[in-house]
């Protein structure tokens, strides 16, 4: 077991000690205030203070962690070993930067809680962030980077110490944002969208569609059963997320209440595991969500803990905390869309510390590295390219790789070509 010494113990070190230690490096964790219980234990510790108390293993504090008050930060990048970081320390600590003041700000998300500009929906934008064009940071797990080159050191003071490995994991997410292209509308939506083509010129889709409404054709997106077995044989984890709202103009999905939906849903849940995916009009009204979630767990009949926001739009802290009162204990939806890298610096899950609150939630944040929409607007040669540095590096770590993909890409360019695009990744 590491022992930490600390002279305040307070909810942000509790939370940023135990993410490093336990979840990330596999340690066993005990912290405490007591100067006498440090000195007597005779296995792993550390003191993080301002001050060191013998010749132990020493960080001095950086003050983040002992404040509650949020303002803006000095951060001033410097190298440790090849890796950017910041909050830099003087000769008495054993590393050169304070690593749980940096990992807290980084994933208790702090510079969203600062004054920044947001994009048309209202979410924070990677420009925005500190990570962004610094020595390549925003491409790299940083605080798992920084945790294994922590413990590589710190192993060396303690080398009987234990700790629990983990393992590298490819994931993909599946926003449904569109579960079919043609089944289950009425019978105007099918006119109006027939018209649109239509005019368009897109004959070739009128006739797509109609072999599909005649049951010549399957439904390009209706490929879920075929596309879960493709990815279990890749040896990629996945889930995907049911949209389960009223059709409105921001939710062009099936609707909640067409006939024969609800058995389609029902159908998948047997072979695969549903999970929520929040609609826009639900992002606005949180009753509408709560109603949207109650319709989805009586048709599965079991309660859906899991869940995906509509285009990725976390809003801190008002979006997880009403996640949090709804009783949704896992969000994937955290990352950004209009550009590839971590987010929140890490590929390990990890709780959502309310800023706000100063209170860790009951709600794990799966981190993703890129969504769709980088993929339908750049050159997928090159982001292949990227995908596989930031793969080896998240495999380095034994990390968590999580990309995101809605079901109309994967429909698009057809499920053989999605997993050799994964394969490829995989390297």
């Amino acid at each position: 077991m590491v022992l930490v010494y600390t002279h305040k113990i307070t909810p942000r070190l509790r939370f940023i000690m135990k993410q490093v230690f336990k979840r990330i490096l596999g340690y066993e964790l005990a912290i405490t205030d007591s100067v006498d219980v440090f000195i007597k234990h005779t296995g792993a510790k550390l003191s993080y203070a301002k001050q060191p108390l013998q010749h132990e293993f020493f960080i001095r504090a950086n003050h983040l962690l002992f404040e509650r008050r949020l303002e803006p930060q000095d951060i001033n990048w410097r190298n440790w070993n090849g890796i950017p970081c910041f909050f830099e320390l003087d000769h008495r600590s054993s590393i050169p930067f304070d690593i749980f003041a940096a990992s807290f700000y980084l994933l208790s998300r702090y510079e969203e809680y600062l004054p920044h500009q947001k994009d048309s929906l209202g979410r924070f934008r990677a420009i925005e962030s500190i990570l962004s064009d610094r020595f390549d940071a925003f491409n790299r797990p940083l605080v798992d980077l920084w945790a294994y080159q922590f413990r590589d050191l710190f192993s060396k003071h303690f080398p009987d110490e234990s700790y629990q490995p983990r393992s590298f994991e490819f994931f993909v997410g599946v926003p449904v944002i569109q579960s079919h292209a043609y089944l289950f509308r009425g019978f105007a939506r099918h006119l109006f969208e027939i018209s649109q083509d239509g005019f368009s010129g897109k004959f070739s889709q009128i006739v797509h569609r109609l072999r599909v409404l005649f049951g010549s054709l399957s439904d390009p997106y209706d490929n879920y059963l075929s596309l879960a077995r493709a990815l279990e044989q890749l040896g990629v984890d996945f889930r995907f997320f049911f949209q389960f709202a009223p059709y409105h103009v921001r939710d062009r999905n099936v609707s909640w209440n067409r006939p024969g939906f609800g058995y389609f849903l029902k159908h998948i849940a047997d072979y695969t595991e549903i999970s929520h995916y929040r609609s826009r009009s639900a992002l606005l009204d949180l009753n509408q969500f709560k109603v949207e979630k109650a319709r989805l767990e009586q048709l599965l009949h079991r309660q859906t803990t899991k869940t995906c926001i509509a285009q990725n739009a976390v809003v801190l802290p008002d979006v997880y905390q009403e996640l949090v009162g709804s009783e949704i204990t896992e969000d994937y939806s955290m990352g950004y869309e209009e550009a590839i890298g971590f987010k929140a610096g890490t590929c390990t899950p990890f709780p959502f510390y309310d800023l706000g609150l100063e209170l860790e939630q009951p709600l794990r944040i799966h981190p993703f590295v890129a969504a769709t929409t980088i993929f339908e607007q750049e050159n997928h040669d090159l982001l292949i390219a990227q995908l596989q540095k930031i793969k080896n590096q998240v495999a380095s770590v034994e990390g968590k790789l999580y990309l995101q993909f809605n079901n109309r890409f994967i429909g698009a360019i057809g499920q053989d070509e999605f997993i050799s695009l994964l394969k490829a990744i995989d390297g």
